[in-house]
């Protein structure tokens, strides 16, 4: 009786590669990654966040590591306005990779903003639109300074323009990145919803003149369920 010889496998170390994912934008940044795989040598890999322009493509973000086989992610802070981004990725051994350019934005929400803040910003629009306003865009760094506002109130029960450590609202706005040539705040405390909190807005003369002034360009909402407590920043550069 015989039986079939066992069989043989051979297998080849898979090829050393780099690969340049394409970017993605999340929480207000837009991330794009390189990876070296499949590498016994080490080598230093980096990573470049380039914007399609009508010149020459610029570089937003560049970092760089040595590893074998890993990766290194860069982030920049997402524009409002949708741009073209791709992501270069090179080893120093001479090898790289380009991943396909998307078209991403941060525009009304754009990974950073909540459904209920992006629903504050739609009925905000509405109301403008009725008073022959343009619409504003929800700007991520203005998003940061309402967040960062209505965290505070909520968190240590008190209702103020000002932060428990004295900062005023358009100092919050210029620590968040935000050059205005203009801007204005509101802020609520216990509506339950979108359209509850812009309803008191649009009541109150004060805030509503905020809403409907058509010099203004951007947007911030920040809501946190501990109130819950609200804060709209709108702004001009």
């Amino acid at each position: 009786m015989s039986f079939p010889a066992p069989a043989a496998q051979a297998a080849s170390a898979p090829a050393c590669r780099v690969i340049a994912a394409k970017p993605v934008a999340t929480k207000g940044v837009v991330r794009g990654t390189a990876t070296r795989t499949g590498c016994t040598d080490q080598a230093r890999l980096r990573v470049r966040i380039q914007v399609v322009t009508s010149g020459p493509d610029r570089v937003l973000k560049s970092g760089s590591k040595t590893v074998g086989t890993g990766r290194i992610t860069a982030a920049v802070r997402c524009s409002p306005t949708p741009r073209g981004y791709y992501v270069v990725a090179v080893d120093s051994k001479g090898r790289s990779s380009r991943s396909r350019p998307v078209r991403l934005s941060c525009a009304s929400g754009g990974g950073f903003a909540s459904p209920i803040e992006t629903e504050v910003v739609k009925l905000a629009n509405q109301a403008r639109a009725k008073k022959g306003c343009r619409p504003v865009v929800h700007d991520p760094r203005l998003h940061l300074a309402a967040e960062r506002h209505s965290a505070d109130m909520g968190a240590n029960n008190y209702f103020s323009h000002d932060s428990r450590d004295g900062r005023t609202f358009d100092q919050r706005i210029k620590a968040a990145g935000f050059s205005f040539s203009s801007a204005a705040e509101n802020i609520a405390m216990g509506q339950p919803t979108a359209a509850a909190v812009m309803k008191g807005w649009l009541k109150s003369s004060g805030n509503r003149a905020n809403i409907l002034n058509c010099s203004f360009t951007h947007i911030g909402v920040g809501h946190n369920a501990k109130g819950p407590s609200w804060t709209q920043v709108l702004a001009a550069h």
